[in-house]
């Protein structure tokens, strides 16, 4: 019960941390951090030009997700940002179920499926040209 317990609070902290990877386009142009980002579906009219993407694989609901990316494009001085893709994966991990399974004396690892599911996350962080 308490290595669960561990593991929960270890979860929560490595949740709390995470925070979206950013490719950045320019290595010569760098910005100053911005204090709204917009979140867009769509491009903008405006003209603009894009400066980082981002991506994010930590899942959530949508508001964390855009909270998340949001809060990276404010870093690196974005004004927008604009979601390109939506993609939810699966995988099966095959755990240990019973390390303690004896039958006849003999050891006898059993295994069962754990399928996570996660979502990853693409987004064009852009700078609004004045």
């Amino acid at each position: 019960m308490i290595r669960c317990c561990w593991l929960f609070v270890l979860l929560l902290f490595l949740t709390g941390c995470a925070t979206p990877e950013a490719e950045i386009l320019s290595k010569v142009e760098s910005f100053p951090p911005t204090l709204k980002v917009e979140v867009l579906l769509d491009r903008p009219t405006r003209p603009h030009k894009t400066i980082a993407i981002l991506g994010d694989i930590y899942g959530g609901a949508p508001e964390e997700v855009n909270e998340r990316l949001a809060r990276k494009a404010r870093e690196i001085g974005a004004d927008a940002i604009v979601i390109v893709s939506v993609h939810d994966k699966s995988t099966t991990d095959w755990l240990l179920d019973d390390p303690y399974y004896y039958p006849h004396g003999v050891y006898w690892p059993r295994y069962r499926p754990m399928r996570h599911a996660y979502r990853i996350v693409r987004a064009r962080a852009i700078k609004y040209l004045e």
